[in-house]
C-alpha cells in the first residue's frame, strides 16, 4: 500500500522531530510536536485521504497503552480494506505488545496470532520473525488436563 509522498514526508518529519525532542529531554516540544502530528492525522483523514500509516505512527508515539490501542484500531480497518497485509500484521503486533504491557495476556496472544496470519502472506521476513518471537515469548501457559 503506497503512502502518498506528501503524507509520508510530513509524518516522517514530525516523527523525527518528536524523537529528537525526546532525546534532548525537551518534553514540552515533544508534546507540542505530538499534538501537531495528531492534528495533521485528523486533517488528512477529514480530507478523505485517510491512511493506516497516519494512525499507526501516531499510536507508536502514544505513551498511554489504552489510547495507543484505540489508534491502532483506527488504522486496522484501513489496512484490511486496502488488502495491506504487512500493515495489518504490523498493527496487530503493535496491539499485542500494548496488551502485553497491560498484562492482558489473552488479548496479546490473540492479536499476535492475527498478526502471524497476515504476515504469512508477506515476504517481510523481519516482521514474521518479530511476530514469531513475540508468540514464543508470550505463549499462554499449558492447560492442565
Amino acid at each position: 500500500m503506497k503512502i502518498p509522498p506528501d503524507i509520508h514526508e510530513r509524518v516522517a518529519d514530525l516523527a523525527a522531530e518528536i524523537v529528537n525532542a525526546g532525546q534532548a529531554g525537551d518534553n514540552r516540544s515533544s508534546w507540542a510536536l505530538y499534538e501537531e502530528l495528531r492534528s495533521y492525522c485528523e486533517a488528512v483523514a477529514s480530507e478523505g485521504r485517510d491512511h493506516p500509516f497516519l494512525w499507526e505512527t501516531l499510536a507508536d508515539f502514544t505513551a498511554d497503552d489504552q489510547a495507543a490501542i484505540a489508534l491502532y484500531q483506527r488504522a486496522l480497518p484501513l489496512a484490511v480494506a486496502a488488502g495491506a497485509d504487512e500493515y495489518s500484521a504490523s498493527i496487530h503486533l503493535a496491539v499485542a505488545e500494548r496488551y502485553a504491557n497491560l498484562d492482558a495476556a489473552q488479548a496479546a496472544h490473540d492479536h499476535a496470532l492475527q498478526a502471524d496470519a497476515f504476515a504469512r502472506t508477506t515476504d517481510d521476513l523481519p516482521l514474521r520473525q518479530a511476530i514469531s518471537q513475540f508468540l514464543l515469548d508470550h505463549s499462554p501457559p499449558p492447560s492442565e488436563g
